[in-house]
């Protein structure tokens, strides 16, 4: 079972479906876009003054962001929706993900199964247990014991900070938000009115075939686009920050009386979008948490729990 993933693909789809409802009632609510603080910026470059009705909703996407982390990404933003149904990231889609762990470079456990277990049910023991979780050969209980997180890829907030800093002086020079172009997100809501109207007005247009190719050279060719590219993502990586040095806000907690990592189980690597192994992780790892809640679902011995101390 995948019931996280299905969830987010739902709310996902909720937001786009409300925010279409919305535009064609004529319901001022605006789109995703207007939250966006690198539209903000770039507005207010661009425009050389302050866009005031536009700051509040910002501020409360970075809130959101500051209390939750970054759950903007995992749950509503049209780029994980596409990945989520389409695939993208080593292997995903509606089937959920298998594959590689990052830092053991293993075949892992998927769903339900307990690495613990034979396939009769009774305990398993010796090359029998690593069968059961995350493969036979010699040396997977050393590197279960290393560290993982070393291997997976970080999010890079200062690649995301120049790409941004690019885009803003852009803007500014040229009195246009530049970014908003090519942002992901605009390009989902563009395709979907470029379709609406294609039905409503039988007037097919340019961005049918343009905004689609643009989406998929971003999510499916630059794979990097979200943790090295995404100009949103430096926000939302400076609100992780602040928010990691806070204990009390919830985040992903491992009971480390019932988690069986030390036996060769990396289910919550081998699920989990950025590749984090939870037991292992570090206050900088946990700041590309989307919160996605794919770890908690599939952890066999029900060991992650989403909370503050």
């Amino acid at each position: 079972m995948n019931k996280m993933r299905y969830l987010r693909i739902g709310v996902a789809t909720a937001v786009l479906v409300v925010i279409f409802a919305c535009t064609f009632a004529h319901v001022p609510i605006g789109t995703l876009c207007a939250l966006c603080p690198v539209g903000f910026t770039e507005v207010m470059l661009a425009g050389g003054s302050i866009p005031w009705p536009l700051l509040p909703g910002v501020l409360i996407v970075l809130a959101v962001v500051f209390i939750l982390g970054r759950v903007f990404c995992s749950w509503v933003c049209p780029t994980s929706w596409l990945r989520n149904v389409f695939g993208g990231k080593k292997p995903r889609g509606l089937t959920g993900r298998t594959g590689v762990c990052a830092g053991c470079k293993s075949a892992c456990v998927a769903g339900d199964e307990d690495p613990r277990k034979s396939d009769d049910g009774s305990a398993a023991s010796g090359n029998e247990e690593l069968n059961a979780g995350v493969g036979s050969d010699a040396d997977t209980l050393e590197r279960a014991s290393g560290a993982p997180n070393d291997a997976r890829v970080r999010n890079n907030l200062l690649a995301q900070g120049m790409v941004l800093a690019v885009l803003l002086v852009v803007s500014f020079i040229v009195h246009f938000p530049v970014f908003c172009l090519f942002c992901p997100i605009g390009l989902v809501f563009g395709t979907m009115f470029a379709v609406s109207r294609m039905f409503v007005t039988w007037q097919p247009g340019w961005e049918l075939i343009v905004f689609p190719a643009i989406l998929i050279l971003e999510l499916f060719v630059l794979r990097r686009w979200c943790s090295a590219i995404c100009p949103l993502g430096f926000f939302f990586g400076l609100m992780a920050k602040a928010r990691s040095k806070i204990e009390f806000l919830p985040k992903v907690r491992v009971d480390e009386g019932v988690c069986i990592r030390s036996e060769g189980c990396n289910v919550c690597a081998t699920t989990c979008p950025e590749d984090i192994c939870a037991p292992t992780s570090t206050r900088r790892d946990l700041e590309d948490c989307t919160l996605c809640l794919d770890c908690k679902e599939h952890c066999p011995t029900c060991a992650i729990h989403i909370k503050g101390k």
